[in-house]
């Protein structure tokens, strides 16, 4: 019998897949979920994001960052790496409060 994984358990996986650096195999190898689970959690993931804004191109120094702060409530979610520009947070966070 296959385990069943809680929404809250899913999230926390996927979380901290986003700041592992690993590749999609070896994390869920490390973390023993079944392969073809953990990237369906990731399409649905991918899927029901409303919308991403990528703030640095440089994409290879964000999977090797350990370091992140997630805030999120409802349908927000907000990852925060280090040495993120303060200014283009207030920018977001005045628009999602401003868009009523």
């Amino acid at each position: 019998m296959s385990k069943i994984y809680e929404e809250e358990e899913k999230r926390m996986y996927l979380d901290a897949f986003n700041v592992s650096g690993k590749t999609k195999t070896a994390f869920a190898r490390d973390n023993n979920i079944p392969e073809a689970t953990f990237r369906a959690w990731i399409k649905e993931d991918e899927n029901s994001t409303f919308g991403a804004i990528q703030l640095n191109n440089d994409t290879q120094s964000i999977r090797n960052k350990k370091q992140s702060t997630i805030f999120s409530c409802e349908n927000i979610r907000i990852e925060l790496k280090e040495g993120f520009d303060k200014e283009i947070l207030r920018k977001i966070v005045e628009v999602l409060i401003n868009d009523k």
